[in-house]
């Protein structure tokens, strides 16, 4: 018994944390909606949020990062997808850029991930939310309850 108890206690973590891809930035200290206003100052207006407005979507783009105009002549496409991950502050966030490839039948399909590309998209999300936080007053900060 002893034994499985081990095994298990091993083996939960490992699973856990194979959960998270892309890139996370951890502990970030702004709300909720600050944090949205910081994301969408790097990825632009969203293309769709999901209905607790935890996950963004942004506009698709090719490899070189320029938004897609007609989607009809790509082959393939990115776009980035940022979660805000956590129930109270400080949330963490994770960055992770899908790759879509058209398949035969001309509809796109997921592809991979590409880890390279979110990464500076994650550290242009970091800068956001420190120039958020440097903009903060301590009035607007205070709450009575």
């Amino acid at each position: 018994m002893k034994r499985l108890a081990w095994l298990f206690a091993l083996t939960i973590p490992v699973l856990m944390s194979g959960c998270r891809t892309g890139v996370i930035l951890q502990e970030t200290p702004l709300g909720v909606s600050e944090t949205r206003v910081a994301i969408v100052t790097v990825i632009g207006e969203p293309r769709l949020v999901s209905p607790d407005g935890r996950e963004l979507y942004s506009k698709f783009y090719d490899k070189k990062g320029n938004l897609i105009g007609r989607l009809e002549m790509a082959t393939e496409r990115y776009y980035t997808l940022v979660s805000i991950l956590g129930d109270r502050r400080p949330y963490d966030l994770q960055v992770e850029v899908i790759i879509e490839d058209r398949g035969e039948d001309g509809k796109f399909m997921f592809f991979d991930k590409d880890e390279a590309k979110a990464r500076p998209i994650a550290e242009k999300i970091k800068k956001a939310l420190n120039q958020s936080l440097g903009n903060r007053n301590v009035i607007d900060d205070f709450r009575s309850f």
